[in-house]
């Protein structure tokens, strides 16, 4: 399996015909992340550039930033076995990130006392939000926060620039 994706990181994901195991080897793309490009894809045609991507729930900038120079568009070629052949899409340059302030923390690497420095991030929550990174692996945006019990949008709007995830 890791000589699999070792290859299919080299290649690149054509998100317009990847499964979601094949689009889980992108950085910052779980399972859910995964299910709801593969949902939005058929229920909305395929993906033109990043731009479309970013039309998908819990996708965003940082997200896209992460994953700008791993993805392929296009429906592909077949070859001779019957498999397709991405194309890349070199036209669309990659979204930029929204700045942070100075003193962002980064929630993909800070402790707790960190973490509660940001305004309605209590000791709970904090913990919180570093066992769902342990568990989960690295935030692709500040707003995938939300996918902490306890953090939701209103806490991501309050935190606003204070977040970062690099």
């Amino acid at each position: 399996m890791l000589t699999w994706l070792f290859a299919l990181l080299l290649a690149g994901v054509n998100v317009n015909t990847a499964n979601p195991n094949e689009l889980e080897a992108l950085p910052g793309i779980g399972p859910s992340k995964a299910a709801a490009i593969v949902d939005y894809r058929e229920a909305n045609g395929p993906y033109g550039s990043l731009n479309d991507l970013d039309a998908v729930p819990g996708i965003g900038p940082s997200t896209l930033a992460n994953i700008s120079s791993q993805v392929e568009f296009g429906e592909g070629a077949p070859s001779e076995g019957g498999a397709t052949t991405p194309t890349v899409d070199l036209a669309t340059p990659p979204p930029q990130v929204v700045n942070a302030s100075a003193n962002a923390v980064n929630v993909n690497t800070a402790n707790s006392g960190q973490l509660e420095s940001l305004p309605g991030i209590g000791p709970a929550k904090a913990r919180a939000i570093i066992e769902d990174r342990e568990a989960n692996g690295p935030f692709g945006s500040c707003s995938d926060l939300t996918r902490v019990n306890g953090v939701g949008e209103a806490t991501v709007k309050t935190i606003g620039n204070d977040c970062t995830i690099q």
